[in-house]
């Protein structure tokens, strides 16, 4: 996560991609393992990355 936050542009997406394909393929052992504890925690923590992604890099539209 503080990779996401303490980086600018290519990179901090790229920090992103890194993220969410190994918190995937943690949530896909999970799934398999029957872990629902597991699964609801990395999937909050994969939605928290992404919330954070989008407040920090994502351009907001001018509102009219």
């Amino acid at each position: 996560l503080s990779a996401i936050y303490d980086t600018r542009g290519a990179d901090a997406r790229a920090a992103l991609e890194d993220a969410r394909y190994n918190i995937e393929r943690a949530l896909d052992i999970a799934r398999m393992r029957g872990l629902k504890s597991e699964i609801e925690r990395l999937s909050k923590r994969r939605d928290r990355i992404q919330t954070m992604y989008d407040a920090r890099f994502k351009k907001r539209r001018a509102q009219p």
